[in-house]
C-alpha cells in the first residue's frame, strides 16, 4: 500500500537495489535480513525512516563505511522503475535530466530537487526543507544519480562538484575516488554540478516514439502518486507476470504477491474492485500495447495474453474500450 512520512518515501524498486546488492556480493548477510523485500509495483511506496532502518542494519552487518556507495554502483534502470526508463529513451543527457525533475517523486520523493543552470554549469540541488534523512539515505541517493547518469551514456562522465548537506563522514576518500570530483560536505545543500556541455551528450539508447508513450504513462502515475491513491502493492506487475506465463489465475497472482487468494480478494473488495476486473484491464492495457506495435496478428496476441480463442480476445476488448480490436489498431494508425 502506499505510505506516508513527514521525510517522504521512496520507491519500492529502489529499496530493492539494496536486496539486489547484497544478494549479489554479501549472499550470507541477505539471508538474515530481518526486513522483507518489497513487491516492485509502480505504486508501492516505502516510507524514508524505515528505507534508513534497513540501510541501518546492512551498515551494522557489513561494518563497512563505503556501503552507500558500493550500493549505488549496483543500480539498474529496473532499480529507477518508470522514470529509469523513460530517462533511457531520451535523445541526450538535457531530456534525461528534464525527465529527473518532472518524475522524481515516482522514485525517490524526500526533498524537492532544484534545478539551475549558472556560469556553464547544471547544478542539481536538493534542500531540507522536509527534513535531513541522513547520511545513508542522503549518499545512496547520490551515489544512485552518478552512476545512473554514467549509464545512460557510452563513456564514464563525472560532475564537476558534490557537496552534501551531511557532516563529514570519516572515509571522505572513497567519495572522492567514486565520484571523481571535488567532494565537500556540511553544505547548506545537498548539490551536484555537472558542467553544461554534458547536456548535449547523446544517450545510448534514444527511442523518441517509446520516450512519448513512456513520458503520458509517467505523468498518469505521477499524478496517482501525488494523489496519494493507494493500491494493492505490485497487484498489476503480478497481473502482467501471471498474463505473460500463461496463468492469468487468482492463485498465481496470489503466489506472486505472497499473499492468500482470501486476502487478495478482501483487499480488492476494500477498493471496490475484483480480480476479474483487474485481470480484465491489465489484459486491454497491454493489448493496447501490442495493437500499436503491430507486430503481431489478433490470433497471436490473444494467445499472448492467455486468452482462450481470439473471439474471446475480442469480446472482452470492445466490452473495456468499446471498440474492436481491429477498429481500435486502424483509429490509432491514423
Amino acid at each position: 500500500m502506499t505510505l506516508h512520512s513527514n521525510l517522504g518515501h521512496v520507491s519500492a524498486s529502489y529499496v530493492n537495489l539494496l536486496f539486489d546488492w547484497l544478494a549479489h556480493t554479501h549472499p550470507e548477510v541477505a539471508a538474515r535480513m530481518p526486513f522483507t523485500r518489497p513487491v516492485a509495483g509502480e505504486l508501492n511506496r516505502i516510507e524514508v525512516p524505515q528505507w534508513k532502518s534497513m540501510l541501518d542494519w546492512t551498515y551494522q552487518a557489513l561494518e563497512d563505511p563505503a556501503m552507500p556507495l558500493k550500493i549505488a554502483a549496483h543500480v539498474r534502470p529496473a532499480n529507477m522503475g518508470l522514470l529509469g526508463y523513460v530517462a533511457s529513451c531520451c535523445s541526450n543527457l538535457g531530456e534525461a535530466f528534464a525527465r529527473l525533475q518532472q518524475f522524481e517523486n515516482l522514485v525517490y520523493s524526500v526533498n524537492a530537487l532544484e534545478v539551475a543552470l549558472q556560469n556553464d554549469q547544471i547544478i542539481l540541488r536538493w534542500g531540507a526543507e522536509r527534513g535531513r534523512p541522513g547520511h545513508w539515505v542522503d549518499s545512496v541517493a547520490i551515489g544512485v544519480l552518478v552512476a545512473f547518469t554514467q549509464h545512460l551514456i557510452a563513456i564514464p562522465v563525472y560532475p564537476h562538484r558534490v557537496q552534501f548537506i551531511n557532516a563529514k563522514p570519516v572515509n571522505s576518500a572513497d567519495f572522492d575516488a567514486f565520484f571523481q570530483c571535488q567532494v565537500g560536505f556540511d553544505g547548506d545543500y545537498t548539490e551536484v554540478v555537472w558542467p553544461a556541455s554534458l547536456l548535449e551528450m547523446p544517450l545510448k539508447s534514444p527511442d523518441q516514439v517509446m520516450r512519448s508513450m513512456l513520458d503520458q504513462q509517467a505523468r498518469l502515475l505521477l499524478k496517482q502518486v501525488k494523489a496519494g491513491e493507494e493500491s494493492i502493492a505490485g497487484l498489476q506487475k503480478a497481473l502482467q507476470e501471471s498474463v505473460t506465463a500463461g496463468v492469468p489465475t487468482l492463485n498465481e497472482v496470489a503466489r506472486r504477491l505472497c499473499v492468500s487468494t482470501r486476502t487478495l480478494q478482501r483487499r480488492l473488495q476494500e477498493q471496490n474492485s475484483s480480480f476479474r476486473e483487474e485481470l480484465e484491464k491489465v489484459r486491454v492495457e497491454m493489448a493496447k500495447n501490442c495493437l500499436q506495435a503491430g507486430e503481431l496478428s489478433l490470433a497471436d496476441i490473444a494467445n499472448f495474453l492467455a486468452y482462450n480463442d481470439q473471439s474471446a480476445f475480442t469480446h472482452a476488448f470492445k466490452r473495456v474500450t468499446g471498440l474492436s480490436p481491429a477498429k481500435y489498431q486502424r483509429a490509432k494508425r491514423q
